[in-house]
């Protein structure tokens, strides 16, 4: 086979705003780097807009012309787990001369609204509050995929319930940092408080896209709920870690989801054979619980999307 290309790390991270990426854009709008690490910039009107202006620019020198808020709904709970959603909206917009030009303003980058009353949310609506806010999470870096700007996002009710999932974990977080604070104090040690670090690993099925269609209890369902077992499962434990072979196309498959993720910032770190036939595992980098989230919810969606074009379903 060909050799490949020399290895490279140009490029990593080259889909999210924030360090060297982010840099420039923000010093050209009056902003410095550190700016990304300090939410405060969220209630400051001039520093938002300067914030919206980099984040536009910098997506439109990439061909985006779209942006979203980014959230994650309760309606994935107890459904399919790993389920976004968003509304594209467009930054076209119109002078008083009727000239196009695209625009994104701090007011827009900060919050969107959206109906909340077709998720899942515990009676916390009336027929007059069905309305749901989204509000920027700061401290999860915007990302581009296509022409769209992702902007990682809360999602509560009119009554300023959390809808989401997100909203709870930033919550335990700030405890679990609030009273791991208050533990070290007891024990003689200042801090300004307790990182979060997680590692989410991924384990994925890789079957024949065909298959896939045959069976309707996988479209829906997800998982097997009806029929005979497999003819061959797990229990002669040859599976587990064994060769990734290219005579399969779940290798190229995962060497694809790992350069998407590379881009993406995402530093997948292993890849393997899971134990079941055709099941197979992801792990990336540790980081803080929220990002790292965010991350695994991209993840998530590459494989999909990889997987189909490879003839596989995820």
């Amino acid at each position: 086979s060909r050799a490949p290309p020399p290895a490279s790390v140009e490029g990593f991270g080259e889909n999210v705003f924030r360090g060297a990426v982010a840099e420039p854009y923000l010093k050209n709008h009056g902003l410095s780097l550190e700016t990304l690490g300090d939410p405060s910039w969220c209630n400051d009107q001039v520093k938002a807009d300067a914030m919206a202006g980099a984040v536009m620019q910098w997506a439109t020198d990439r061909g985006a012309t779209v942006f979203c808020h980014w959230f994650q709904p309760m309606g994935s709970g107890g459904v399919r787990h790993g389920q976004t959603a968003m509304v594209q909206i467009s930054m076209l917009s119109f002078s008083a001369d009727g000239v196009p030009s695209y625009q994104l303003t701090g007011e827009q980058l900060l919050a969107g609204e959206t109906d909340g009353s077709s998720y899942p949310n515990g009676g916390l609506r009336a027929t007059h509050s069905a309305g749901a806010y989204l509000k920027i999470d700061p401290m999860s870096p915007i990302f581009l995929r296509g022409d769209t700007i992702f902007i990682p996002a809360c999602f509560v009710a009119y009554t300023g319930e959390a809808l989401d999932e997100k909203t709870p974990l930033l919550r335990a977080t700030e405890a679990v940092s609030r009273e791991g604070q208050r533990l070290l104090k007891h024990l003689g040690l200042e801090s300004g408080g307790v990182v979060n670090n997680i590692g989410l690993e991924q384990e994925i099925f890789l079957v024949d896209r065909e298959a896939y269609y045959a069976r309707p209890d996988l479209q829906m369902a997800g998982r097997t709920v009806m029929g005979a077992d497999a003819a061959r499962g797990q229990e002669m434990s040859d599976h587990y870690m064994g060769p990734l072979s290219s005579a399969t196309p779940a290798l190229k498959c995962m060497q694809e989801i790992q350069e998407e993720c590379f881009k993406m910032g995402i530093p997948l770190k292993t890849r393997h054979r899971e134990v079941a036939p055709n099941q197979y595992e992801f792990a990336p980098l540790f980081g803080p619980a929220p990002v790292q989230t965010d991350q695994n919810l991209m993840v998530m969606q590459i494989a999909e999307e990889v997987a189909a074009r490879s003839g596989l379903a995820c």
